[in-house]
């Protein structure tokens, strides 16, 4: 009777386990990288969803297992924001199997395709796989890449990275799509800068998330002190490529911007270069720039040198080498004054990304202060530096470089400044008497040197997407990382947090099975033979052995 109560009450216990398993959906994360577990900064965003949101994701079908892996990372993902916010909805789509009018509609939309070569039975085949999601809130739609396409060694590699950037895409397009656009950016003019037609592709990406407005320095000669009240409402300052020199009332008024918390995008080139006269005449000419900012960067504690940086590993450039008829001949020939800069992955602005182009750009210094310095973007080991003024000529394509000039080590294109900076006006005459004064304050900027960064191309005089090279048609990370920038400064323990995330995924060494294949293959078919077959013995040996004492 004993023995039947006990079986009762397990079955009991078996019922009230699966009841509250279906009523509470609970797990717990015993992983070491707590890839299970969502931030702090996705929770509270998927929290402040009000209206529905679906997430239609197309990685579904039939396609190898790594990407098998990412798919079933991003359902775990989108599982965990349902469960915190019932308004967040998901559904997997395979779009193979919608027809080619379905595809076609995805690909109008950017969402590109990944062609893969596997072997079926024997053959090889071509398939198809849209590694990516749409977030749709009402009529607005945010297309999400889920695959990550920075330089990685191997798929495997490609595919771990995607997965530790899966929380980060996600939830960066939720916040996107439901933002309020609290925070406000002055794109500052008056100085030549860039024309808006050459800055639309960043522009109109930031214009998604934060409220954008062009605020001139040029009021400052009648109204001072309206300048920098009007100024200091707004939350960053971009400086897209300045080609006049700042006075010192200008650099006043951005240095106490500054010093009263407010953020500073500096991309200001130390040297004037035409690439425009280069690329019509054959020549320009490099000058110093004279911005006269090295004062104002020297007491922050950097110095943009008046230097042009020559890489070894630097973009193509396209020459007409030829004709055939009406059609001109074109032929790449690398060019080392647009260097190919490397974000640094350890830091969140550049984890993950790929190269970003530049055009003439200058060497850093770090100066010693007390200010947290941070490099963001570098050049290859292999460079060399050139003074100014200089004749740039196209004459020196096609020459074989003399590698022992190319020594100078990396060099530096872009540092973050954090800390409690002091005024560069701090113990000097202000060249505006205004009230309220900071000689020190608490703030963050990042300065680049190299104005290009920011430039998108024309075609047809039309702006094509920043980074895009219609020439050699690369596509460089130059948005993204600016992007990233924007998001760091603004807000840095919010959604760019999340990019420090990092998963394990454990890879199986290749090399290793090969070389074992033999002793892998009889462990996973032999082996399981030969325990069960033990076991049967065992059981059927100690039943003989039992019944046996019974008789």
């Amino acid at each position: 009777m004993k023995k039947y109560k006990n079986i009762l009450f397990l079955l009991i216990a078996l019922l009230l386990a699966n009841i509250l398993a279906n009523e509470f959906d609970a797990r717990w994360d015993m992983t070491q990288d707590h890839r299970f577990t969502l931030s702090e900064a996705s929770t509270k965003v998927i929290k402040q969803a009000k209206k529905p949101i679906q997430i239609l994701v197309f990685l579904e079908g039939d396609f190898p297992s790594y990407f098998k892996r990412l798919r079933n990372e991003t359902e775990h993902l989108l599982q965990d924001f349902n469960n915190i916010n019932e308004k967040i909805d998901y559904v997997f789509i395979d779009p193979n199997s919608k027809g080619d009018d379905y595809i076609n509609e995805l690909i109008q939309k950017g969402l590109e395709p990944s062609v893969l070569t596997v072997q079926k039975s024997g053959k090889l085949e071509q398939i198809r796989i849209f590694p990516w999601a749409i977030i749709k809130q009402g009529k607005k739609e945010i297309p999400v890449s889920l695959l990550n396409k920075s330089y990685a060694k191997s798929t495997e590699e490609q595919i771990q990275k995607s997965i530790e950037s899966l929380e980060y895409q996600l939830t960066n397009a939720v916040s996107q799509i439901q933002a309020q656009k609290n925070k406000k950016i002055a794109v500052v003019k008056g100085n030549g800068e860039l024309d808006d037609v050459h800055v639309y592709s960043f522009l109109k990406a930031l214009g998604k998330k934060y409220r954008l407005a062009p605020f001139t320095l040029d009021s400052i000669r009648t109204e001072a002190g309206k300048t920098m009240e009007e100024l200091q409402k707004f939350d960053l300052a971009i400086l897209a490529k300045p080609t006049k020199r700042f006075n010192d009332k200008e650099k006043f008024v951005l240095d106490q911007f500054l010093m009263k918390g407010g953020r500073i995008l500096w991309m200001t080139d130390a040297v004037k270069a035409h690439k425009d006269t280069l690329m019509y005449y054959g020549k320009t000419y490099a000058l110093n720039a004279e911005m006269n900012l090295t004062d104002m960067f020297f007491s922050y504690g950097i110095r943009v040198k008046p230097l042009l940086v020559k890489d070894l590993i630097a973009a193509p450039v396209m020459l007409k080498v030829g004709q055939v008829g009406n059609k001109p001949q074109l032929k790449q020939f690398p060019w080392f004054y647009s260097p190919l800069a490397s974000p640094v992955q350890k830091h969140l602005i550049g984890k993950n990304l790929d190269m970003v182009i530049l055009d003439f750009a200058s060497p850093m210094e770090l100066l010693k202060n007390d200010i947290k310095k941070t490099v963001l973007l570098t050049s290859s080991p292999r460079t060399n530096l050139v003074g100014v003024p200089t004749e740039i000529n196209f004459d020196e394509i096609g020459k074989k470089p003399d590698i022992k000039q190319y020594n100078k080590g990396v060099q530096i294109f872009g540092v973050l400044l954090e800390g409690n900076f002091k005024s560069l006006f701090q113990h000097r005459v202000k060249p505006i008497k205004l009230p309220n004064v900071k000689e020190q304050g608490k703030s963050a900027m990042i300065v680049i040197s190299d104005g290009d960064i920011v430039k998108n191309q024309l075609d047809k005089d039309k702006p094509i997407p920043l980074g895009f090279d219609k020439w050699s048609k690369m596509k460089y990370d130059n948005q993204q990382f600016l992007l990233n920038a924007v998001d760091y400064l603004m807000d840095k323990k919010g959604v760019i947090s999340l990019k420090n995330k990092e998963i394990t995924l454990p890879l199986l060494d290749k090399n290793v099975l090969v070389t074992s294949l033999r002793k892998w293959q009889f462990i996973n078919t032999i082996f399981p033979l030969i325990l069960i077959g033990i076991l049967g013995f065992g059981m059927y040996y100690f039943r003989k052995k039992k019944y046996a004492k019974q008789l």
